[in-house]
């Protein structure tokens, strides 16, 4: 087994630090690409992969969904430079984030690229369980993030992709602000992938951790749990 954490800002400092500061883009990249180089670099062929995030660390899990889909996960050859890796990441972040048709998950460019880099599709989904809190924006970015610059963090869409067996989602339903606006998931064609999404009392920061209220964030972490 082997687990990985990113550490995250703190939930009061997330719009009076980031409000004024571009610096939000490039930490986002970063985290997912980082969140995707130590998946590909301990994965073999059979292993279950879960992911959990709270609020931008919601968003970022439900990137490294979205570019596994894409790209499938590399081969992590240890022979290969480390820089060649990086690269290989890099090309394919670009293919996740490119909205041409050719780059969607069934189009020739992310079909050749997977073909070239990574491991065969498997039949059984590569991510068993995918546990959210509050992820926020309509799209999966927050309204503070302004302008067209970074239309590209939007999510493609709010579909669970169909590579994740069972996706949860806690909501906080007493949240009004504009900059949380709760960010829904939404069940995919295939009818294989189970969604639940479940709204709790409380602001954001009582719903994923960090609040006044300890009593609701551990309520919603024990609903993640009976479903683990």
């Amino acid at each position: 087994q082997h687990v990985m954490y990113q550490d995250g800002i703190g939930v009061g400092k997330l719009v009076l630090d980031n409000i004024i500061d571009g610096a939000i883009a490039l930490n986002l990249d970063k985290k997912i690409k980082e969140g995707y180089k130590y998946i590909i670099s301990h994965y073999n062929p059979g292993d279950d992969i879960w992911l959990f995030g709270f609020s931008r660390g919601a968003y970022t899990v439900r990137c490294i969904a979205g570019m596994i889909r894409n790209c499938g996960i590399l081969k992590f050859d240890r022979d290969i430079p480390s820089d060649q890796i990086d690269k290989r990441i890099d090309l394919a972040y670009d293919i996740y984030r490119n909205r041409d048709t050719v780059y969607q998950p069934d189009g020739t460019g992310s079909d050749n690229f997977k073909k070239a880099f990574s491991y065969p599709d498997t039949e059984k989904p590569l991510i068993k369980f995918l546990g959210l809190w509050d992820t926020v924006g309509s799209y999966g970015t927050p309204a503070y993030i302004l302008g067209e610059g970074f239309k590209y963090l939007e999510f493609h869409d709010l579909t669970v992709s169909s590579i994740v067996n069972f996706a949860c989602q806690a909501l906080s339903i007493h949240e009004r602000r504009s900059f949380f606006e709760p960010c829904h998931i939404l069940p995919n064609s295939s009818g294989n992938t189970i969604v639940k999404e479940t709204w709790f009392p409380g602001l954001h920061s009582e719903v994923g951790g960090g609040g006044n209220n300890e009593k609701i964030s551990k309520t919603t972490l024990l609903w993640m749990i009976e479903y683990i």
